[in-house]
């Protein structure tokens, strides 16, 4: 043990040279226009690039026109010898997966439309850290299919089996809500109509879809629980009342009310194939006409409006939410009935295969948030369930998103916790509830994974829903997983103090994971993946969480998509914990995305770095403001202080608006820079630090009011409340500048005293004490930044540019303008270093326009 007071020698030591003060460093950084366009626009794997996956599957641009079709070729010769080559031509979509592992090398490709011209050459590398995924071919899982019927809940065989099942909780919440669709009047096709109508056209329009809606809400809602009940139980009632549905159902104008909603119309196309598996022998001749007819009709307009479409768009929320899990079950179900189905089939596997997960990337994460998720879990669960069922490949166990996952649920949907707070819906997310709990113990049970096991138990700590509530995976639980054994928490490791997702630019740090009623936490998004679908323009926000309850966090409501709540306030960037340039936030757009190049974490302190420097101009939507660089570092140093260090440029002189929102109503000291709140059970508080002077604003009332004209329920059934009782805080400079910094450190917990916080400054160089933290941040824009942090006990030592940081009497780093964290341990000294580190995805964007430039 080092003797205190020498301790304290060397501390001062490394605070000296942490801070640089030479002239500011412009190192050029080439941000592509995107990272994900809207379509893609570009060939892929290519330029060279080391693929992610052994087998990769390549993609490229899709030319518009539902009758094209393509050829492609692969091969480790750039002359496409036919020994050596591999080819498929005539395909109907703009995919290729080559369905067998590729050997080490250079591979060479092209694709082209079906009788016209190569494309130019494209090449990608195996390397031996391609991770190995290697699924069987479409034929060969269209062959698995049973021959009989009932095949989709359950093979024929299976029926024995299921009607031996113990009347567990699934089985008893199935049977009520099956003996409730007894009850159930059914539907007509007018009661899918509105019941009122509005002055303005988008809100009937919504109203239109609403009532549609309701009709596959009906349709699906009724006959699922039917289908299972029968399997269960015998029980005749049941199946003569499903077929009386799908009568009626099959009746419906497959182009009409019923179609307005496409998840209604996916849902009465699933109802009908439900009750045609599931009562095959039980129907008549014409029953079965009748609903094949609406099946065939239903299912060939989805597969003609994705085909050659949704496979190279960043992303159809819908299809992948349920629709293309519904239409898989459907062409299961009718495969053998229905010669089309097989196309379908093969499509809806080779589309999966080769973009699922598609908002995760392979570290995990989910960027569409923790609303939408939820409506994901049954597909990325069960498509894969079937597809092992039928060829034996375990893509769960052997894509790395699924082992990954689980630290997404525990670091920004905590247990005991309200969610991270990005994304639409997310502000209705306060606790993980009954979903995320089933989805962990899925996981659990398919992966043995114990950090699943330990989320289960930790969520049950503070609330213990029963499971067999959620229908999502309910029968997947019941029939699939009945005999499987859950994995064991106690090889679970323990959890660090902060945690990154870089494909997706999720970041989250806490205090003390693992128990929230002491855990800090803030989460910050910056991410490749931009501003679309449920994502908002929310690049380089933060949100910060003490004991699971919300403190400064984003606000407002999503409404509908287009309503004028949300696209004026919600979505914008003015309603998150960032930043506007001359009162402008970021466009919503993919082209105005965010990335995470750093991250460390310790035993006291994370930091992650978010760069938002593209995020403030688009072609897309004909916005740039100018903002050429916008580097948020944000440490959370235990156990209660969170430090935000913004780095800000323009190309013109520019007003710049540092953002913060409260759940609580926001104290103001305008003489000294500080704020603070008063939440249920803690407090928070904080400072800002500018080099120039700014001014304060401060509202309690949204700009764009938010209504619930729609009726929306929550939860209880009980009609949603948009409270405008968030208060939103703006500190400006009063100034125009080229540049400026921001720093803010916030205290929150039981007990705060932002007020003891001592401060100096030096040569640019902002010192701050507080706790047992000293805080340095560079705020002279003529000269390099810089944050550093020390502990006072002389055991940690940090800085994000510095080349060289020292602890203990030793100096550590060899690159300038990398994080740098030295932490004493009780038996050594830990350092980690990190330089920016791109995703993947921009790596392959980056390589592309440097290929592009050089022809």
């Amino acid at each position: 043990m080092i003797p205190k007071q020498l301790i304290r020698l060397f501390a001062g030591v490394a605070a000296a040279i942490l801070i640089q003060c030479g002239a500011p460093r412009t190192q050029p950084v080439s941000y592509p226009d995107a990272v994900y366009s809207r379509y893609l626009s570009a060939a892929e794997p290519t330029a060279g690039i080391a693929a992610q996956f052994n087998t990769p599957v390549l993609r490229w641009p899709a030319e518009k026109g539902k009758s094209v079709r393509y050829d492609v070729r692969l091969s480790p010769d750039s002359l496409f010898p036919n020994e050596q080559t591999l080819h498929r031509e005539n395909i109907p979509w703009a995919l290729f997966n080559p369905h067998q592992r590729l050997p080490e090398g250079i591979w060479y490709w092209q694709y082209r439309v079906s009788g016209k011209t190569w494309s130019a050459l494209q090449t990608f590398q195996i390397t031996p850290s391609a991770i190995p995924l290697v699924s069987p071919p479409a034929n060969r899982f269209l062959d698995g299919i049973p021959a009989v019927h009932p095949r989709l809940l359950a093979e024929g065989a299976d029926t024995t089996h299921i009607r031996s099942l113990a009347a567990d909780g699934d089985v008893q919440a199935i049977i009520r809500e099956a003996e409730m669709a007894l009850k159930q009047p059914i539907l007509t096709e007018r009661d899918g109509l509105p019941k009122r109508r509005h002055d303005d056209a988008e809100r009937n329009r919504k109203q239109e879809q609403d009532a549609s809606k309701r009709l596959g809400e009906f349709a699906y809602g009724t006959t699922l629980p039917l289908c299972q009940a029968y399997l269960l139980t015998g029980d005749s009632r049941y199946r003569v009342h499903a077929i009386r549905i799908a009568r009626e159902i099959a009746t419906w104008d497959p182009k009409g009310v019923s179609r307005i909603s496409d998840f209604s119309d996916a849902r009465c196309m699933l109802a009908l194939a439900l009750v045609f598996d599931t009562f095959h022998g039980s129907l008549t001749s014409a029953d079965r006409a009748l609903m094949l007819r609406s099946i065939t009709e239903r299912a060939s307009s989805f597969y003609i409006s994705w085909r050659n479409d949704v496979e190279a768009k960043i992303l159809s929320g819908h299809v992948w939410q349920h629709i293309l899990h519904y239409f898989f079950q459907t062409g299961i179900a009718v495969y053998g009935d229905v010669p089309e189905a097989a196309q379908w089939l093969e499509y809806a596997y080779e589309l999966f295969l080769a973009r699922a997960p598609i908002l995760g990337g392979v570290d995990g994460g989910w960027i569409e948030g923790a609303s939408y998720f939820r409506m994901n879990m049954a597909t990325l669960i069960d498509i894969p369930l079937t597809i092992k069922q039928y060829t034996g490949f375990d893509f769960i166990n052997t894509h790395p998103w699924y082992t990954h996952t689980i630290d997404w649920l525990l670091y920004h949907v905590p247990p005991g916790s309200s969610a991270d707070g990005f994304g639409d819906n997310t502000e209705e997310v306060f606790s993980p509830g009954v979903a995320y709990i089933a989805y962990a113990d899925m996981l659990a049970r398919l992966t043995g994974n114990p950090k699943a096991a330990r989320y289960v138990e930790l969520c049950r700590q503070y609330e213990n829903p029963d499971i067999a509530t959620d229908r999502s995976l309910r029968w997947i639980r019941l029939a699939r997983t009945e005999d499987a054994d859950s994995a064991s928490s106690a090889a679970a490791a323990e959890l660090e103090t902060g945690k990154i997702f870089r494909e997706i630019g999720l970041a989250a740090l806490h205090s003390n994971p693992g128990n929230t009623p002491e855990n800090l936490m803030v989460a910050m998004r910056s991410s490749p993946f931009g501003s679309y679908g449920h994502f908002l323009s929310d690049q380089n926000a933060f949100n910060i969480l003490y004991g699971g309850k919300r403190a400064f966090f984003r606000t407002g409501y999503k409404v509908t998509m287009k309503d004028p709540h949300r696209t004026g306030w919600y979505q914008h960037t003015k309603s998150n914990n960032s930043l506007l340039i001359d009162g402008a936030g970021q466009p919503y757009s993919v082209e105005a995305y965010g990335w995470m190049p750093r991250f460390l974490q310790g035993e006291e302190m994370a930091y992650v770095m978010g760069d938002a420097s593209a995020a403030y101009s688009s072609a897309e939507t004909g916005e740039d403001y100018g903002l050429k660089k916008f580097h948020r570092h944000l440490l959370l140093l235990k156990p209660d202080i969170i430090v935000v260090y913004d780095e800000l440029e323009a190309d013109h002189p520019a007003s710049w608006s540092w953002l913060l929102h409260s759940m609580a109503k926001i104290h103001i000291d305008t003489a000294t820079n500080r704020f603070s709140s008063r939440f249920e059970g803690f407090s928070g508080a904080g400072k800002l630090w500018t080099p120039s002077a700014v001014s304060w604003s401060l509202a309690d009332t949204f700009e764009v009011r938010a209504e619930n004209w729609r009726g929306s329920l929550n939860q209880f059934g009980e009609l949603k409340r948009y409270d405008d009782e968030q208060w939103h805080l703006k500190a400006i400079n009063v100034a125009k500048i080229r540049s400026t910094r921001f720093l803010a450190v916030f205290q929150v917990g039981p007990t705060v005293n932002i007020e003891a916080a001592e401060e100096a400054y030096h040569d640019g160089v902002l010192t701050v004490s507080l706790g047992n933290w000293d805080i340095r941040a560079q705020l002279d824009t003529a000269r390099s930044p810089g944050l550093s942090v020390t502990n006072r006990s002389g055991t940690t030592a940090f800085s994000t540019h510095a080349a060289q940081i020292s602890l203990a009497g030793k100096t550590f780093g060899q690159r300038e303008n990398s994080a740098k964290l030295a932490e004493m341990l009780s038996s050594h000294i830990r350092y980690v270093e990190a330089s920016d580190e791109l995703p993947y995805a921009m790596q392959q964007r980056l390589l592309i326009d440097s290929k592009n430039k050089k022809k």
